[in-house]
């Protein structure tokens, strides 16, 4: 009993940075919760398909349209930044990372299932993204990605009604057309096999960093709040005017790219992956310069890169894509 009640400490230790329920964060603290007096806080305890599948989706959520051309850096990314996928951190979501399935919290899921599944073989949305079941009147919609066998769950939230957990009007709407073959289709199987080789440590680091894309903490002055939406919003920054996000690389090298009005510093992105308290065990922070910091997790690195630049830096003319 002293072991569960600690580890439901452990849960609203770890909802203070994430704003999960306390009972779905205390879920996701591992049994072996201390090593080598660190107590780990369940955000990178997870199945071997979980991580390789954050992994992979952290290219098709961190790549929103339209990327800068001279700050692109592989052509090959195109599809990925039209995949729609990096509209769903434009809306109020949290994320969960548990020990078998990443969760979305939000009170419209079956609206943004339209972000991250289509209903044919298509280059929209996550490529093998599948649904599975509904849980109880709605509170959860459960998908699983065929190519890791990993599960994805949009689970039923609303700050301004925490308690409800069976929404009284949801109708299944895009559930119901979401693509249901077995069988991976031809233009999926071609951006699945367009991912760039990841070497284990770079997996870690990208999963790391899908896992905290919501986190934040008032108190210490520092937000990830899904890169492009500063929840720390009254501190005075001038991070320009274009918004997007560009993530790219290979084998144990990677580098994210952002920008935007929103746009949270390199140093706070750093922060949450080496976070004393909820940061990945390991990993360690470079600060190049004021907006670039190298986060290292034994033989991967990942670059931050914040640029502050306005449109007319950015493009020859104005682009057709989002503004902030």
């Amino acid at each position: 009993m002293r072991g569960n009640a600690h580890r439901r400490q452990l849960g609203v230790q770890r909802s203070a940075y994430t704003e999960e329920p306390h009972a779905l964060a205390a879920r996701a603290i591992p049994r072996q919760y201390r090593v080598d007096r660190r107590e780990r806080l369940g955000f990178d305890e997870c199945t071997d398909e979980q991580r390789r599948f954050r992994a992979f989706l952290a290219l098709f959520l961190l790549n929103s349209p339209p990327v800068p051309p001279r700050l692109q850096l592989d052509a090959k990314v195109g599809p990925f930044i039209s995949s729609g996928v990096s509209r769903l951190l434009s809306n109020p979501i949290l994320v969960s990372a548990q020990y078998n399935d990443l969760s979305i919290l939000t009170y419209i899921g079956d609206h943004l299932l339209q972000c991250l599944a289509d209903n044919e073989d298509s280059t929209h949305g996550i490529p093998g993204l599948r649904p599975v079941t509904i849980e109880g009147n709605g509170e959860a919609l459960v998908l699983q990605h065929m190519p890791t066998g990993a599960l994805l769950r949009f689970r039923y939230f609303d700050y301004a009604n925490p308690q409800q957990r069976t929404p009284p009007w949801f109708i299944p709407t895009h559930w119901r057309r979401v693509q249901r073959a077995l069988a991976i289709g031809t233009q999926e199987r071609s951006m699945i096999e367009a991912v760039p080789p990841m070497r284990e440590d770079a997996e870690a680091l990208l999963a790391g960093l899908v896992a905290r894309i919501t986190c934040w903490s008032r108190s210490e002055g520092w937000a990830l709040s899904r890169l492009l939406h500063d929840d720390l919003a009254d501190r005075d920054q001038d991070n320009g005017g274009y918004t997007f996000s560009h993530l790219w690389g290979r084998g144990n090298n990677w580098v994210l790219r952002w920008s935007g009005f929103g746009a949270v510093p390199a140093a706070d992105v750093a922060r949450a992956l080496t976070h004393e308290v909820i940061g990945i065990a390991d990993a360690t922070a470079r600060t190049i310069t004021d907006d670039i910091v190298d986060v290292q997790l034994r033989d991967a690195t990942l670059r931050l890169e914040l640029h502050r630049a306005t449109i007319s830096e950015l493009f020859d003319g104005e682009p057709h894509g989002t503004q902030s």
